[in-house]
């Protein structure tokens, strides 16, 4: 027939990031209770329903974002780190991109804060992960994986708490990098040479 348009089926993956980049929008200065499911699925121009059958509820909509987010901000952390760098340059390196990367995505970051999200499973186990790959990289030993606790903790503190005086991100990062690190060395944690 002429005149008929043809809808083009999008693929399951791209549908949910459609509702997630819209939900995220939607929610970057609101309450989670402030916003509708029929008012995310205006925005990624999709049914309700479709956003229902997709994140079941409100809350399972938040812990997708929060999933989201940290996945993303593992990829940033991870690949700041250079495995051919010492101890005490990965310590700032991993500050400076927690910090690039949660001023990039301050919005994300108070959601999933105001939410009550940072004790649901998903994102401790996200932070647990994080935490295992990174003591891994610093020798894998029980020292190592305090050091990758403490360390993370220090930053994701930071990011929701501001740091005092406006010394500012940048100064954090080189505060653990200069008074963390060497003690960490000492303990023998570090990178761990490729094969």
């Amino acid at each position: 027939m002429a005149g008929r348009t043809t809808r083009t089926r999008l693929d399951p993956g791209v549908r949910r990031a459609l509702i997630l980049d819209a939900a995220e929008r939607a929610l970057a200065d609101r309450l989670p209770s402030e916003v509708t499911f029929e008012e995310i699925a205006d925005a990624a121009q999709v049914s309700r329903g479709l956003v229902y059958n997709y994140f079941k509820d409100r809350t399972g909509l938040l812990v997708a974002l929060a999933a989201r987010t940290l996945e993303r901000l593992d990829r940033e952390v991870l690949a700041a780190l250079d495995p051919g760098t010492d101890l005490a340059a990965q310590l700032e390196a991993l500050g400076r991109a927690y910090a690039r990367y949660t001023r990039l995505n301050a919005d994300t970051w108070r959601l999933i804060a105001r939410s009550g999200l940072l004790d649901h499973p998903v994102v401790l186990a996200a932070r647990a992960d994080r935490v295992r790959r990174l003591a891994e990289l610093w020798g894998g030993s029980p020292d190592a994986r305090l050091a990758a606790w403490s360390v993370t903790a220090l930053y994701e503190v930071a990011v929701l708490d501001p740091v005092p005086d406006q010394a500012g991100r940048d100064a954090l990062a080189r505060f653990v990098r200069d008074l963390i690190g060497p003690g960490l060395r000492d303990r023998g944690v570090g990178p761990v040479a490729g094969p």
